[in-house]
């Protein structure tokens, strides 16, 4: 019993211990995820409350999806050139603000509008806050607060649903007003509990620390400086809050699209996971529609799916520093070919216990990789970039939403179950092996650990 009680004293330091910094941004995306109801009953608003049918349902969330992507680049410039906690700000009030407008909106075509440009601003915070806790955490510490963060997306997103259920039942403009409340909310955390963590220089050149020869070397591959820069360790104590740390210097951008554009070690890993987040988007888009031809109601599918949630509550937190003991490499070519499995074994699932089983095998695969992406992520990219870099990174899933929602349901409409999952399997088996080419390349002078 004593060392039941230890080992989970020391599971829990290893989460406490964590910047500050990391716990409030993890608490106010909880706070932000509870109130996320518009996007969950965003298509029945617009089919029905709207009277605009289904397909124009579907457009809406494909100019979400759009707006996504533009705000993943934006928001990554805007937090590497005007700062993390500004850019924060800026999308949390402003998307709380546009939250209001929307729910007075009443044309379909202006309520699309406006859905886009609320998305181009409130997805702003997301690179801005990836890159904040890369900036206050060491490369030992980002699995914990990646993973943590990610355990607070899904525990609020985990009660959002029913919550915001019962609020659509008395009236759909509570979804607006809640969602821009806690919207909100989370920009006064920000403002009121959160510094700034990444400070900056005016200047030209960007890395002024390196020698011409680095540089030089860096362009023909074979420089050490490209190991530091997949690792970009850096100490704790120098960057936890702390004004005294180096600044770094502002990027134009076209200085980061030329660096991000020869950064192909970087191109190749995120278009891996673009690949991953396609086939995972499947679980939320056609896996319905495939339980439901075989006679599964929404009740019974949001039953079986709600042990995605619950696994990820239950195991994210102390399977993440049990996983620190390994390669990282390891735990996500492992996590890709747990998806791999379950996803391909789907089109087999034909009760309630095998579907169960392939639901179990990829959410593994989700919870060994979760918090390792965006931890590579921080590390393969240099301080002054980290923004854009993590902006980049999130096109992958804003991406998947906007491609793999009509290309599965494309793929399952014309050609049936059996080539979608087996197709989805099989290419998840192929990432794989793209991982692993990446994982080879960036091995000399063992660069991820």
């Amino acid at each position: 019993m004593n060392g039941a009680v230890v080992g989970i004293g020391q599971l829990l330091r290893g989460y406490a211990e964590l910047p500050s910094t990391v716990h409030i941004l993890c608490l106010g995306c909880f706070i932000n995820r509870v109130g996320s109801f518009v996007m969950l009953f965003l298509t029945i608003y617009v089919s029905e409350e709207l009277g605009m049918g289904p397909r124009f349902a579907s457009y809406c969330i494909g100019m979400f999806g759009v707006g996504s992507v533009i705000s993943a680049l934006l928001g990554g410039q805007m937090a590497d050139q005007f700062g993390r906690r500004s850019t924060m700000l800026l999308a949390l009030f402003g998307g709380g603000a546009m939250l209001a407008g929307l729910s007075l909106i009443r044309d379909g075509w202006a309520f699309m509008a406006v859905l886009f440009l609320f998305a181009v601003i409130v997805e702003m915070y997301r690179p801005a806050s990836s890159a904040m806790i890369g900036d206050v955490t060491d490369s030992e510490r980002r699995p914990h607060a990646y993973g943590l963060l990610f355990l607070s997306f899904n525990l609020g997103f985990a009660v959002a649903p029913p919550v915001g259920g019962l609020l659509a039942a008395r009236s759909f403009q509570y979804l607006f007003w809640v969602d821009g409340l806690t919207t909100c909310l989370f920009g006064v955390v920000v403002l009121l509990f959160i510094r700034e963590t990444h400070s900056r220089e005016h200047g030209s050149g960007l890395f002024p620390e390196r020698t011409v020869a680095d540089e030089e070397a860096r362009h023909s591959g074979d420089s050490p400086l490209a190991a530091a820069e997949a690792l970009a360790t850096v100490d704790a104590s120098t960057l936890q809050e702390s004004k005294s740390s180096r600044p770094s210097r502002t990027v134009s951008p076209l200085a980061a699209l030329r660096h991000v554009s020869g950064d192909h070690n970087f191109l190749l890993f995120c278009f891996c996971s673009l690949l991953t987040n396609i086939v995972f988007m499947q679980a939320f888009v056609t896996l319905p529609l495939y339980l439901r031809g075989m006679g599964f109601n929404e009740l019974q599918f949001g039953s079986m799916i709600c042990v995605n949630g619950l696994m990820i509550v239950l195991l994210q937190l102390p399977f993440t520093p049990w996983l620190n003991r390994f390669p990282r490499r390891n735990v996500l070519l492992i996590g890709e070919l747990f998806m791999a499995l379950g996803f391909g074994l789907t089109m087999f699932a034909k009760s309630v216990p095998m579907i169960l089983l392939t639901i179990v095998l990829w959410t593994f695969g989700e919870i060994l990789q979760a918090p390792y992406k965006p931890s590579l992520v921080a590390e393969m990219a240099p301080p002054e970039l980290r923004a854009r870099y993590m902006g980049l990174f999130n096109i992958s899933h804003a991406l998947s939403i906007a491609l793999g929602a009509p290309l599965g349901g494309l793929i399952l409409s014309r050609f049936g179950p059996t080539v979608l999952w087996s197709g989805s399997g099989l290419l998840l088996v192929v990432t794989s092996g793209m991982y692993l080419l990446l994982f080879r390349r960036l091995e000399s002078g063992d660069r991820i650990q």
